[in-house]
């Protein structure tokens, strides 16, 4: 069995997708094929965003994406690695995951990127491993950030607004801004950096 990791191009969509059916499966999604296929039509290629994929015998087994991220703390270039998936029956056994993630590190510096960020819950002890032995083994720093990071659900506020007229222009209302406070999130995540090794 012998598995490598490619970026992802336009003419690998047709093997990548079923992939992605099934990582929208196991999230529970309903899965629009058409959209995805046109999402991804419009990412892949891109030089700043890329995809890494793992491929077994010409299927794609596993993914990586990786997107660049405005950072102020740093004030330099940042990858962001994420949605890392590897097809259910190949899991935990193969480092699949793993040789997601480096191969991810590694195109991030072909393509100049001076940081990268990798997230995990707190309690995954094995990734958080995972991100310290990969940054040892590449030869880059790595630290550990405390962060908390807040996802909201637009989708009703869109909803809305394509039944109010001016629903969007009044939210933007500086007034209404002023008197919004910010409530903390119940949960936060770790959050790694992989730098060169003079980060520490």
């Amino acid at each position: 069995m012998s598995i490598e990791t490619v970026v992802v191009s336009k003419d690998q969509l047709d093997m990548l997708m079923p992939l992605i059916v099934e990582q929208q499966h196991d999230c529970g999604k309903k899965v629009d094929l058409p959209s995805t296929r046109t999402f991804f039509e419009g990412i892949v290629g891109l030089e700043a965003t890329f995809q890494i994929m793992a491929v077994e015998d010409g299927v794609a087994v596993g993914l990586a994406m990786v997107d660049p991220i405005p950072n102020l703390q740093f004030a330099d270039k940042v990858a962001y690695v994420h949605d890392v998936y590897v097809t259910e029956s190949l899991r935990g056994s193969l480092g699949i995951g793993a040789l997601l993630v480096a191969a991810a590190f590694v195109e991030s510096m072909r393509r100049g990127y001076e940081f990268a960020e990798g997230e995990t819950e707190p309690d995954n002890n094995a990734a958080r491993r995972l991100y310290v032995r990969l940054a040892e083994k590449l030869g880059v720093g790595c630290k550990e950030v405390d962060s908390v990071r807040y996802l909201l659900d637009l989708r009703p506020g869109i909803e809305r607004a394509h039944t109010e007229p001016g629903y969007l222009d009044r939210l933007g209302n500086p007034r209404l801004l002023s008197r919004l406070g910010a409530r903390p999130g119940a949960g936060s995540r770790r959050v790694i950096h992989a730098a060169p090794a003079e980060l520490d």
